[in-house]
């Protein structure tokens, strides 16, 4: 299994919203088990997206203040990562492309996203893999 941090409320997204693509620059090989990763920052973009405020209304209602109370510096869930591949303007509404201004852009697929209550731990750049201590706390919690 590897991990992959995210910032809130992009992490939640993909775990409880629907998010099933995750944009980065790297095109990796590995496809399996992710673990979702909740950074410390919150992204004030994500914060914002129109995608994320009606997943999280039609969870939770839109008198619910979305992020008020979203898992920092967590693991808060696992999805199966079953592909990447560089955009080609495709994958919306979640799929951001070279169009939005971000060039170089891949695509994570991700599937059967399973929430786990948050395990507080350290997380990193990129693509990382959980030490055996985390995956044992991890497979306790699903």
């Amino acid at each position: 299994m590897r991990a992959l941090t995210v910032r809130q409320p992009w992490a939640w997204a993909i775990i409880h919203g629907g998010k099933s693509i995750e944009n980065r620059r790297t095109l990796w090989r590995y496809r399996g088990q992710l673990a979702i990763h909740a950074g410390v920052a919150k992204s004030a973009a994500g914060m914002r997206d129109e995608h994320v405020r009606a997943a999280w209304s039609g969870k939770h209602g839109p008198e619910v203040d979305p992020l008020s109370d979203l898992a920092l510096g967590a693991i808060v869930g696992v999805v199966d990562l079953v592909d990447i591949h560089r955009d080609a303007d495709c994958c919306r509404p979640w799929g951001m492309s070279a169009y939005d201004g971000a060039g170089g852009v891949t695509h994570l697929v991700l599937e059967n996203p399973r929430p786990v209550e948050p395990i507080l731990c350290t997380g990193s750049l990129g693509l990382w893999r959980p030490d055996d201590e985390l995956l044992t706390r991890l497979e306790a919690a699903s």
